[in-house]
């Protein structure tokens, strides 16, 4: 546990500086977006790119391992999906089960990983991240549509999937891998610097985004929730490669703990893009944050 803590500790430093920073400037989301561009476009693209441009060990059962990962992050979704259903607040089934199993993938999930386990833990946290953001926003455009522009809605998903930069980065690193080629020092060097500045700034800007968003109380279904994603989700992926063996140990531990991270902040943007249980989903990434706090070293300890 105090290990666990010891080396999580960081990242919730740099959320907390965020936090800190929002509260005494009071800057608005709009003068966020220059630092959102950073980690969005180049940081965290770095990060993964160099994560996984030399192939990796494990990468040989990538399909069978991510069709556990995914499968664990679907029923997660389910079991919030169910854990909403009939609130009296009215609110929207989906953002329960956005709660449930979307997991901060994106901007705490591979800088976290690889400063846990190591470098190698960057490429299966980039395919987890790919396969899960593929994922939900499949079933985000089905979850909330009333019907009628279902299949529009669909493709502008399948869109922002395609072509999103973590996804785009990643592709990219495999192209360059199957070449055998080696970067050139003048661009090698940049994409280092990029990548050692992705976690400091991806978090301090969730810090930021949480500090913007936060208050309100925990009710009832909303903490069963919580405890799915940071508890049952992560138990859930562990037992999996229990019952399914023949992984890479290294590749075990990334998924185990991908899974145990607090809900993404896209939970919220993607609930105040469509105007439900916007309340709902700010609470859902701040409690959630909260709560890794202590769920996270524990996970850690156990598994990684």
């Amino acid at each position: 546990m105090i290990v666990g803590l010891g080396l999580i500790a960081p990242f919730f430093i740099y959320i907390l500086s965020g936090v800190i920073a929002q509260i005494l400037l009071r800057h608005g989301a709009d003068q966020q977006r220059w630092l959102d561009a950073f980690v969005f476009y180049l940081a965290l693209p770095a990060l993964l790119f160099q994560s996984v441009r030399t192939v990796p060990p494990g990468a040989e059962s990538l399909v069978g391992f991510l069709a556990v990962t995914t499968t664990m992050t679907g029923m997660m979704f389910v079991i919030g999906w169910f854990i909403g259903r009939g609130n009296q607040a009215g609110d929207h089934r989906a953002v329960f089960g956005l709660a449930a199993s979307y997991s901060n993938i994106g901007y705490m999930g591979p800088a976290l990983t690889v400063a846990v386990l190591g470098p190698a833990a960057g490429a299966p946290a980039a395919f987890v991240f790919c396969a899960d953001v593929l994922l939900i926003f499949t079933i985000w455009p089905m979850m909330i549509g009333d019907g009628t522009g279902g299949s529009a809605l669909l493709w502008q998903s399948m869109r922002k999937v395609i072509t999103h930069p973590f996804i785009l980065a990643t592709i990219a690193a495999l192209l360059f891998a199957s070449t055998g080629w080696s970067l050139p020092k003048f661009i090698d060097t940049p994409l280092t610097g990029f990548q050692h500045a992705a976690a400091p700034a991806a978090l301090f800007s969730l810090g930021l985004t949480l500090a913007r968003n936060r208050g309100g109380h925990v009710e009832t279904r909303l903490g069963a929730c919580l405890a799915v994603k940071l508890i049952i989700h992560p138990l859930a992926v562990a037992l999996a490669f229990m019952l399914v063996s023949g992984f890479d140990p290294i590749w075990v531990a990334t998924a185990i703990i991908m899974g145990a991270l607090p809900p993404a902040a896209n939970v919220y943007v993607m609930a105040r893009a469509e105007g439900i249980s916007v309340a709902l989903s700010a609470r859902a990434v701040l409690y959630g944050t909260l709560f890794s706090a202590v769920t996270l070293p524990v996970v850690i300890s156990l598994f990684a």
